[in-house]
């Protein structure tokens, strides 16, 4: 059997073997269930082109990739818009994975609804990664449950391990349009740690970090791990589940990057958290937008190491028994052969 995974964006670096094997979502092990695997970039998007080709070029690129890829038995992409409708020419199962699906449907035009819609009923499975987010594109979509599920995401439990002694840091990690760096900065404003943010610089427009903050950008992965590994506390600091902006999956990979170091974290609390951390276990969850919630919950870990200790070794833990690579296959290979 052959699996085709099809990205947006290459994945050439990480099958390379120079960056974490996380965005692969366990293609790497798929062979040890007897699935062969092939990775597909789309050929309208191989090249920069201007402006308004590359606008085109972007959703076209859905309409041509059933007939790009060739003989394969069922494909696996984040591309839903429109490739499972065009596969259905080919009579090509696709499974879809769902980064931010629901937020699209919030925004989208009754026409854009409606298409998107038809696209979805032509996957043969949606991959969701929390129930929260499987129960709403359900219920707002109108989709079978039956090809709806649940699936969290992994890490690479291997390139992220366990960092030895303990950082003098708060760090910050991710780019997502639904981090609230603002709250962050009013929280941390004076605390006697430095605060290290990783992030684009679009993330802080607006914003003036006080004198104890650093922002840090285009970071390579292996100095993205030492940041991690130099860190006390790791922040994730988004908005509200009803912020328009970002994805609802959004922060999953720096949670699961931080979790696989070993790293205390605080976290804003959103649904899809719940199905990758329980509260004062892995981690402990604010409310949203809540800078004093914020900055109480970050001095309590830094000032009790024995607390930090637990919730890193408690995080390191459940990625080890739920949320690595090699696992991730073993759930996604039964789903494609069913599609098959």
């Amino acid at each position: 059997m052959k699996a085709t995974f099809v990205y947006p964006n290459s994945r050439r670096d990480v099958l390379a073997g120079d960056e974490p094997d996380t965005q692969l979502h366990g293609a790497l092990y798929l062979h040890e269930h007897g699935i062969e695997v092939a990775f597909h970039d789309p050929l309208l998007t191989r090249r920069a082109l201007p402006r308004p080709l590359a606008r085109l070029a972007w959703t076209a690129r859905e309409l041509t990739v059933p007939v790009e890829v060739g003989r394969t038995d069922v494909v696996f992409t984040p591309l839903a818009a429109l490739l499972p409708l065009a596969a259905r020419a080919r009579a090509l199962p696709v499974v879809a994975i769902n980064f931010g699906l629901n937020l699209i449907w919030r925004r989208a035009s009754p026409p854009r609804r409606s298409l998107l819609r038809a696209s979805l009923r032509s996957a043969a499975r949606v991959v969701c990664l929390g129930e929260s987010q499987r129960t709403e594109l359900v219920e707002t979509a109108h989709l079978d449950p039956r090809r709806v599920l649940t699936l969290p995401i992994p890490v690479d439990d291997r390139y992220f391990a366990p960092a030895t002694g303990r950082g003098d840091s708060v760090l910050a990690v991710g780019k997502d349009l639904a981090r609230d760096y603002g709250t962050l900065l009013a929280a941390t404003a004076s605390l006697p740690a430095e605060v290290r943010i990783v992030a684009h610089p679009r993330n802080l427009t607006g914003l003036v970090p006080p004198a104890n903050a650093l922002v840090l950008r285009d970071l390579p992965y292996a100095s993205l791990r030492a940041e991690y590994g130099r860190a006390a506390c790791v922040v994730l600091p988004q908005r509200s589940d009803a912020y328009p902006f970002g994805s609802e999956g959004g922060g999953l990979t720096a949670l699961l990057e931080a979790m696989a170091c070993a790293r205390p974290v605080v976290a804003t609390e959103r649904a899809i958290l719940h199905d990758y951390v329980e509260d004062g276990v892995e981690a402990i969850l604010v409310p949203p937008e809540d800078p004093q919630a914020l900055r109480a919950a970050v001095e309590r870990v830094l000032g009790d190491p024995e607390l930090a200790r637990s919730l890193g070794e408690a995080a390191r833990a459940r990625v080890e028994r739920s949320h690595t690579s090699r696992a991730f296959a073993a759930r996604l290979a039964p789903v494609l052969r069913s599609v098959v």
